[in-house]
């Protein structure tokens, strides 16, 4: 280029977020197949990575929500974090629910005993750990655990790669600008889409138990859970004033940024199955 020339398509702007592309699918091609290589191997391996994943993620929640690294809540919360975690890997599914509960509400009688009257470390048992309970009990279960960990995933990972692509090309009217000015209507809808074509076609490879309307159905359910994941991370970051909840992933920010959508998920289809197994 030139001295002077300012054409778009070479601006400093545009550079740097080709690169942040760059890194985003560098990273995500080398933890997908790691992912479905945990989900493969067993319940074992997959409760080791879910038992790292949540101290990680607490760790990320009490410096989001204290403006500290290693405060009390983040012990508290980690503790707690891989007991429940432990107890569901054993089956006790009842019992870690209950001392995510229990340590939640410990950390609030700290925050309490020590004047700072707060909700935010319960709220985060809510948002972080049981969720991670709940997927350790999904792939737990003893006929299709493995595909349902996998279809779930194909789903987050569908939405968030459509509706990026899809907003990118397509544009438009703004989602939530309050939240996330970078959301647009076309990605969301274009995400939803994908996430249940996706999940419509898993059904053709024998992966999800059910007939392929049945699929797309919950697929996009799973979607739209996914996109909402992704605002509610986002509005706890503006309200705190952050733009990302660690940098430890190139191109994605922290393991909650990653893992944002895939935590509504879950919950989600924790919902659709114990309401399953209820009929």
């Amino acid at each position: 280029m030139e001295a002077g020339d300012n054409s778009p398509g070479t601006s400093p702007a545009k550079v740097s977020e080709v690169r942040q592309l760059a890194r985003r699918i560098i990273a995500g091609a080398i933890m997908a197949p790691v992912a479905l290589g945990i989900v493969w191997l067993g319940d074992r391996p997959f409760s080791a990575l879910i038992a790292f994943l949540c101290i990680m993620l607490v760790f990320e929640w009490t410096r989001l929500v204290e403006k500290a690294e290693f405060s009390s809540g983040f012990y508290i919360l980690s503790f707690t974090a891989i007991s429940s975690v432990f107890l569901a890997a054993s089956g006790l599914y009842t019992y870690a629910y209950l001392c995510a509960l229990g340590g939640g509400l410990f950390a609030v009688a700290m925050e309490y005993t020590a004047n700072r009257a707060s909700m935010w470390p319960l709220i985060g048992v809510f948002y972080v750990i049981m969720p991670c309970v709940a997927l350790v009990w999904i792939r737990a279960e003893p006929d299709d655990g493995r595909s349902l960990v996998i279809f779930l995933m194909a789903a987050v990972w569908s939405t968030d790669i459509g509706a990026f692509l899809i907003g990118k090309a397509l544009g438009g009217p703004k989602l939530a600008p309050a939240i996330s000015p970078g959301k647009t209507w076309s990605g969301t809808i274009g995400g939803v889409v994908c996430g249940t074509v996706v999940c419509a076609l898993l059904g053709l490879f024998g992966i999800g138990d059910g007939a392929e309307w049945v699929l797309a159905l919950i697929g996009a359910g799973l979607s739209v859970a996914t996109i909402i994941g992704d605002l509610a991370e986002s509005a706890f970051k503006r309200y705190f004033g952050v733009k990302d909840s660690g940098g430890y992933i190139p191109g994605h920010g922290g393991i909650l940024d990653r893992l944002d959508g895939m935590i509504f998920a879950t919950v989600a289809l924790a919902i659709v199955l114990f309401v399953y197994s209820l009929l």
